[in-house]
């Protein structure tokens, strides 16, 4: 039995390398680059879900790390970035990694996943900045 999440993943990331690939003439540099906006990307999607959850339920997950993180830091700025990098990036770059790369199982994906000519990254693009935009804004006028 296959699992329909995953494929639509693996479907996702064998779009975003060949379009990279092919398209935007990446032979050489893609792996980086697909790596670092796909992470982004996925950041962008846990914050947009932190924003949801507030939104419907009114509480804000990442409360007590915020405290822990006030005490240790001064700076809102410090405050902020290390917020961003434990709870956003370290995340998103670890789940990219051992989904993608570890073991070359981009090599896996390529082979049997199709390219759709960009169609499932521009799809995976739009929902993730509507998502992302529509919850904050939700949480800051409503």
């Amino acid at each position: 039995m296959t699992n329909p999440i995953k494929n639509m993943y693996y479907s996702l990331w064998a779009d975003a390398i060949n379009y990279e690939r092919l398209k935007n003439g990446g032979e050489n540099h893609w792996k980086a680059f697909t790596f670092v906006y796909m992470s982004i990307f996925m950041s962008l999607n846990i914050l947009a879900l932190l924003s949801a959850v507030l939104f419907f339920t009114g509480y804000e997950m990442t409360a007590k790390l915020k405290a822990q993180l006030e005490n240790i830091f001064s700076s809102e700025l410090l405050v902020n970035f290390s917020w961003s990098l434990i709870m956003l990036f370290i995340p998103s770059f670890v789940i990219t990694y051992f989904a993608v790369f570890h073991k070359n199982k981009y090599e896996y994906i390529l082979e049997n996943y199709k390219f759709k000519n960009g169609r499932l990254l521009f799809i995976y693009f739009s929902l993730t900045v509507i998502a992302f935009f529509g919850f904050s804004l939700l949480n800051k006028y409503l």
